[in-house]
C-alpha cells in the first residue's frame, strides 16, 4: 500500500516542481516575438485571457522604450511627488481627506498619494485617485476619436466618429481659484459626429468632488430632448459596442462607487504606442496639440496573413513594467459587471488591462489600452496619453477599438475651455 501511494505522489511532486520552474523561468527580452509557438515565455506577465489570445494566434513584439515614463508626468504631478507625501488619506466614505482638517480638501494639485503602501487597506482607492488626478494634471482636453466595431468572422462592421472634451476643476493648478459653487471635480462631454443615424447624440457629465453620484445628461436627436440618465446606465453598452461608459480610460466611474483591493505588485508586459515620444506642438492659444504626422496603428484585419484577431493592434511595442493588480467590485447591486481585475502601471498609475467577469463569476471580456508619450521639440512639455483602447468580448467573438492618436486626429492638452459651456444651458445650446 505504501508503494502505491508513494509513486503517484512522487509523480505529482515532480510535475508540480517542473511546472513551477517553467513559470518561474518564463521571461522575455527586447526583440522577442511572442506567438503561439512560444507563448510560455510570457506566462505570468499577462492576464490569462490575453495569454490565451496569443495561444490562438495574436502576436506581440517585445521591445524597450527610449524614454523613461516617470519623467513624462505633468509638472503638477512631479511637484506632488514630494509636496503631497502624507498630506491626504481616505475617509469612511472613500473620499480624499485632508489629514490636518479631517475634511475634504478645497483643492488637490497633482497626485494626492505619491507613496503607496501595499499593506494599507485603502491603498487600492489611493492608486485609483492617482489615476484620475494624473489625467486632471494635463488640464482641459479636446480629443477627437473613432470607434470601430469588428467581428472575428465578418470583419469590420461600422465606424463612429466622436469627440471627447473635458473641463477640469481639480488637480490642475491653473483651475485653482475658478469659482466652483457646485463642488465639481470634472466636467466632460462626449459628442457623436457621424454617421448620420446617430450624429448629434451628446452626453454631458458632472463629476462631484464629494460623495454625490455623477449627474449625466444625454441629448437624443430623434426626440430633440435632453434627458437625465440614471447612474445605473454607466454599466450599459455604449452605442451598441463592447465598451460601457465606465470602461473609458480603464475605469471612468467614481472611486468611492467601488471597492478596491490590491492583490499584488508584479512585472507585466504592457503595451505602448511606440518606443519613441511623438511630437507635441503649441498653438496660438497656448494649447499643446498632437502633431498630424504620427504613426498609424495597423490592425489585424489590415495586415495580410495575420494569424490573430482582426481587432488586434499589430505594431505596438510591449515593455515589461512594474504593475499593481487590483480586485474591483461595484457597490451597486444592479451593476452589470461582477468582479473586475485591473492592472495599472506602478509609476504613472494608468490602467493597461481590465479583466471583467459577469455577476455569476464567469469570465466575460477584457478592456485594454496602450500608452503613448508626447513631447515638445524643446522637451519642456512632456506627457503620456492613450494611443487607443480595445474591448474584446470573448463570448461573442466581437471587439470594439477606439482610436485616439492617428494622423486624422489632433488632441489638445491644456485646452482653453469655458466652464459655462458645461452648464445645462450651454449643453442645450450645443445640442441645437
Amino acid at each position: 500500500m505504501q508503494g502505491r501511494i508513494t509513486k503517484p505522489f512522487s509523480i505529482l511532486a515532480l510535475w508540480w516542481i517542473a511546472g513551477w520552474a517553467s513559470v518561474a523561468s518564463s521571461d522575455v527580452s527586447p526583440g522577442d516575438v511572442i506567438d503561439r509557438t512560444n507563448w510560455q515565455k510570457a506566462e505570468g506577465l499577462l492576464p490569462e485571457p490575453v495569454l490565451n489570445w496569443i495561444r490562438k494566434g495574436d502576436v506581440l513584439q517585445v521591445g524597450e522604450l527610449n524614454y523613461k515614463p516617470g519623467e513624462y508626468l505633468p509638472p503638477a504631478c512631479l511637484e506632488s511627488l514630494t509636496a503631497n507625501v502624507g498630506k491626504y488619506d481616505i475617509d469612511g466614505d472613500g473620499l480624499i481627506q485632508d489629514v490636518k482638517t479631517g475634511k475634504l480638501p478645497d483643492f488637490v494639485s497633482g497626485l494626492p498619494f505619491p507613496k503607496i503602501d501595499t499593506s494599507d487597506p485603502t491603498a487600492g482607492s489611493k492608486i485609483m485617485y492617482n489615476k484620475f488626478y494624473y489625467t486632471y494634471a494635463t488640464g482641459n482636453m479636446v480629443c477627437p476619436f473613432q470607434a470601430k466595431y469588428v467581428n472575428r468572422k465578418t470583419g469590420f462592421e461600422r465606424e463612429i466618429d466622436m469627440q471627447y472634451l473635458t473641463c477640469v476643476l481639480d488637480g490642475y493648478p491653473a483651475a485653482k481659484g475658478i469659482p466652483n459653487p457646485d463642488n465639481i471635480e470634472l466636467y466632460s462631454l462626449i459628442r457623436v459626429l457621424a454617421p448620420f443615424d446617430i450624429a448629434g447624440t451628446n452626453v454631458l457629465t458632472w463629476r462631484y468632488r464629494d460623495k454625490r453620484q455623477d449627474s449625466t445628461f444625454c441629448y437624443v436627436p430623434a426626440i430633440r430632448r435632453v434627458r437625465r440618465m440614471s447612474p445605473a446606465n454607466r454599466s450599459d453598452a455604449f452605442l451598441g459596442g463592447d465598451f460601457t461608459v465606465d470602461d473609458a480610460w480603464g475605469y471612468a466611474g467614481k472611486v468611492n462607487a467601488s471597492t478596491w483591493k490590491i492583490l499584488r505588485k508584479e512585472d507585466q508586459l504592457s503595451p505602448f504606442y511606440d518606443p519613441a515620444p511623438q511630437p507635441l506642438e503649441r498653438n496660438d492659444l497656448g494649447e499643446y496639440v498632437t502633431a498630424g504626422m504620427v504613426k498609424e496603428i495597423v490592425w489585424g484585419c489590415q495586415k495580410p496573413g495575420y494569424p490573430g484577431t482582426p481587432w488586434f493592434p499589430t505594431n505596438l511595442v510591449w515593455v515589461k513594467r512594474p504593475t499593481y493588480v487590483l480586485e474591483v467590485l461595484s457597490k451597486d447591486p444592479y451593476y452589470n459587471y461582477g468582479t473586475q481585475y485591473l492592472w495599472l502601471d506602478a509609476e504613472f498609475f494608468q490602467p493597461t488591462f481590465k479583466v471583467i467577469h459577469d455577476r455569476s463569476g464567469e469570465y466575460w471580456k477584457v478592456e485594454w489600452q496602450p500608452q503613448a508619450a508626447w513631447e515638445t521639440a524643446d522637451r519642456k512639455v512632456r506627457l503620456l496619453g492613450l494611443g487607443c483602447m480595445v474591448s474584446v468580448d470573448d463570448r461573442t467573438d466581437h471587439g470594439t477599438v477606439i482610436i485616439f492618436f492617428d494622423p486624422r486626429n489632433r488632441t489638445h492638452f491644456y485646452a482653453v475651455q469655458d466652464v459655462n459651456d458645461y452648464s445645462l444651458g450651454g449643453f442645450q445650446k450645443l445640442c441645437k
